[in-house]
């Protein structure tokens, strides 16, 4: 009973926040067609910027900006492999993932030494992080499933060629949702540098991927992805109480287990947009 706590419950909802936040995003590239695998990458990358800025700034706001501005500059990146030059979007995302892994690998060495962690710095309150996650998946519903701009979105996914058509930019949309995406898994990089104080390389531990599998359970729409993310937290949460009674390495394991139980379950059940992952050649129409 010690194990199944109001704290238990509290604690999952902070370790959801990073993967509601990267399922939002990822559920905004999607619905427009662009798969962005990155995310992890995304993630990684904007916990190290908010701990060097904060680092050698002491703003923590400014820090968390920074964030939000280089998850949205790789996902300008992707998209312009991905969108223009017609790139595997599964191979670009692989490749951020890569490069920024490497780039942490070294800038952490170059500023910290080999400590392969960062110092403590100022950080917000992680708890204003939770809040905005929520208010954000919130206002992602009611955007895509209830405004003139949302339809817009799901058309692109849906069906490019009558969105062209209709005279909306499929490419410059496909685009501008997948820097929202990027911009939202700098933010959940900045939320994991906050709520510990410090820059560690595996910090993400693979939550950018698990918030895909969020998205994926909630069917790419936002609040039931905050729903499966909850839930990937209260494992997480789990894991963390049940090494106290059982060896750690069966007990770290099981919220990726769980990930992949889970998501087997449910890809055949969602809805995935129709021209997800396909390039779109205005000429071909």
């Amino acid at each position: 009973m010690s194990i199944l706590s109001l704290d238990l419950f509290v604690a999952a909802l902070r370790l959801a926040t990073p993967i509601a936040l990267v399922a939002l995003g990822e559920t905004f590239s999607e619905r427009s067609g662009v798969i962005n695998v990155g995310v992890e990458g995304t993630a990684l990358a904007g916990a190290l910027i908010c701990a060097v800025v904060s680092y050698f700034s002491g703003s923590p706001l400014a820090a968390s900006l920074a964030a939000i501005a280089v998850g949205a500059f790789l996902g300008l990146i992707h998209s312009l492999w991905a969108v223009y030059l017609r790139a595997d979007h599964v191979v670009s995302g692989v490749a951020i993932n890569l490069l920024v892994s490497g780039a942490a690998l070294f800038s952490t060495r170059i500023i910290w030494g080999w400590r392969g962690t960062s110092p403590s710095a100022p950080t917000l309150n992680p708890w204003l992080f939770v809040a905005l996650g929520v208010v954000l998946v919130i206002l992602g519903q009611i955007y895509i499933f209830h405004t003139p701009w949302g339809l817009r979105l799901r058309v692109v996914g849906e069906h490019p060629q009558a969105a062209d058509t209709a005279g909306i930019n499929v490419n410059r949309t496909r685009l501008v949702y997948t820097v929202v995406n990027g911009a939202l898994c700098g933010l959940a990089g900045a939320f994991l540098f906050n709520n510990l104080g410090r820059f560690t390389e595996g910090m993400v531990g693979g939550r950018g991927f698990i918030g895909i599998a969020a998205m994926v359970v909630g069917n790419y729409r936002p609040l039931p992805a905050l729903a499966a993310a909850y839930f990937f937290g209260l494992v997480d949460a789990l894991q963390m109480r049940l090494q106290a009674y059982i060896p750690s390495q069966f007990s770290i394991i099981l919220p990726y287990l769980l990930t992949v139980v889970v998501l087997a379950g449910f890809l055949g059940r969602a809805h995935v947009p129709k021209a997800l992952g396909k390039p779109y050649i205005k000429e071909s129409r």
